[in-house]
This record gives C-alpha cells, sequence and structure tokens, in this order.
C-alpha cells in the first residue's frame, strides 16, 4: 500500500469502518511510515478529543435527514487532486492538522465554561485581579479608613465589616465594579514586592458554592482552585459572596483568607 492510498482511510481507521483486512493494510503500512504514522496519531488524537468531551445531543429529525444525505453525497467519487496536493506538502498537511486540533480545544474549553457558571466567574475574577495589580504596582498605601469609607458610599448594597489592612496585607485601592453582569465592589491588598490579593464581594443571595474542591482553614471550609496560577476561594459571608484571588501560595492564602473572614 502506497502512502497516498493510506492517507485516504486514516479517519477510517480510527473509527473503526473499514473491513478487517483494508483496516490491517492501512495498519501495517503505517508502522513502516513515520510520516503516516504521524497523521494516524493526529486523527487518533482528534477523534478520542470528540468522544470523550464534547458533549452529545441528539439531532432533530430534519437535520438528521440532511446529514444523511450530505452522507450519502460525500461517498460519490470526487477528485482526488487535494489529497495528492496535501501528500506533495505534508508540512502543509500537518500545520492544518494542529490547527484543528487548537480550534477543537478552545471550542471544548468553551463548552465546559458554559456548563459551569463558577469557572466562568473565576476566570473573570482572575482577569480582573491581573488588572487591579498591575494599577497598583508600585502606588503607595493610601489611608484604609478613607479607602473603606468611599467604598461603602459608592457601593449600591451594604458591605458590612471589611479587613481594613495591616503590615503584611496594605489595602491598596478600592473600586466598584461588575463580575458576569452582576453588581460588585473590589478591595485590592499587597502582600509583598508584586504579591496581590484582590477580595471581590457581591451581593449573595442566590450565590451557590460548589460542594467539592472545598480547602479547611481552622474552623471554615471555602472552595478552593487553582486558575492561571492564582490562589481561588469562594465562599458566602452573611449575606455576600465573597471570591478572593490571589498571588500567594497556598498557606499564605488561607493566612489572608482568615484575616479577611474574621474581619468580618
Amino acid at each position: 500500500m502506497e502512502c497516498r492510498e493510506a492517507r485516504d482511510h486514516l479517519a477510517e481507521v480510527t473509527r473503526g469502518r473499514l473491513e478487517p483486512e483494508l483496516d490491517d493494510a492501512v495498519r501495517a503500512h503505517a508502522e513502516g511510515c513515520a510520516t503516516c504514522a504521524d497523521a494516524l496519531r493526529v486523527e487518533a488524537v482528534l477523534h478520542a478529543l470528540i468522544r470523550e468531551q464534547v458533549p452529545r445531543y441528539t439531532a432533530p429529525p430534519a437535520l438528521r435527514a440532511r446529514v444523511q444525505v450530505a452522507l450519502r453525497d460525500a461517498e460519490r467519487p470526487v477528485s482526488s487532486g487535494w489529497r495528492a496536493w496535501l501528500f506533495l506538502h505534508p508540512w502543509i498537511a500537518s500545520g492544518l492538522a494542529g490547527a484543528l486540533a487548537a480550534l477543537i480545544l478552545i471550542w471544548i474549553g468553551t463548552t465546559w465554561l458554559a456548563r459551569d457558571p463558577v469557572s466562568r466567574l473565576v476566570s473573570r475574577a482572575v482577569d480582573e485581579h491581573v488588572e487591579y495589580a498591575r494599577e497598583a504596582m508600585h502606588r503607595p498605601a493610601p489611608n484604609p479608613v478613607e479607602l473603606l469609607a468611599t467604598l461603602r458610599s459608592r457601593a449600591s448594597f451594604p458591605l458590612g465589616s471589611l479587613f481594613p489592612g495591616d503590615t503584611e496585607a496594605l489595602l491598596i485601592s478600592t473600586t466598584t465594579a461588575e463580575l458576569r453582569g452582576k453588581p460588585a465592589v473590589a478591595l485590592v491588598y499587597r502582600n509583598g514586592p508584586e504579591r496581590y490579593t484582590t477580595l471581590l464581594l457581591m451581593p449573595g443571595a442566590d450565590a451557590t458554592i460548589p460542594a467539592e474542591d472545598r480547602l479547611p482553614i481552622e474552623t471554615f471550609k471555602p472552595h478552593h482552585r487553582v486558575a492561571s496560577g492564582k490562589q481561588v476561594l469562594y465562599w458566602k459571608q452573611h449575606d455576600l459572596a465573597c471570591l478572593m484571588v490571589s498571588d500567594l501560595d497556598e498557606p499564605a492564602t488561607a493566612a489572608m483568607f482568615l484575616k479577611i473572614r474574621k474581619a468580618a
């Protein structure tokens, strides 16, 4: 079997749609051809990603009928000129396969985030934290009493008691914000050179904290995850939903959480 014929059947091999003899022939050829073996591995990876990650839905009858017609049309003989061209330019075929794999991974990630509102919230909070930290870089610490008083006057919901910072965690800035379409406030603390923690507070009446991935911190158990290298804690406190994003490591993040939690 030649490479051109083998590559015409790689997709069918990964899906188990070839007759046993032809399947064996394609696999035998791939064992002795590094280029076709690489192409077969790409097909297998894409097929596994689609089967394992992409959610499946039952197609409406009209859509199923159109797909069946399209499949029957696809079985008709067509020119193999483009396949021959790709065979003569394997580096382009490899690049196209890589680009397709990247697009599928992006789509999978987007689909997963759409199904997980907490992940969307965390993703947005991490982005906000990075922006706040950049703006606060090297900024001298203002009077925390004045910062908190200004924040309370601008917030659209009650805030309760707030951690004013201390010598190890300086309150650098406060601002009103919006997180996933909901009003919020942000308090930014400096925990050392280029180390910041952002506390985001939102009305929490309808907030749902995930029951899994809880981090025991003394008597508290906030939801915990790591996103983009940042430590993230999510919990409810009185009538507020609290989301903390920090540049610190896990033990230091837990200590910072206790300062914020016990100040309330």
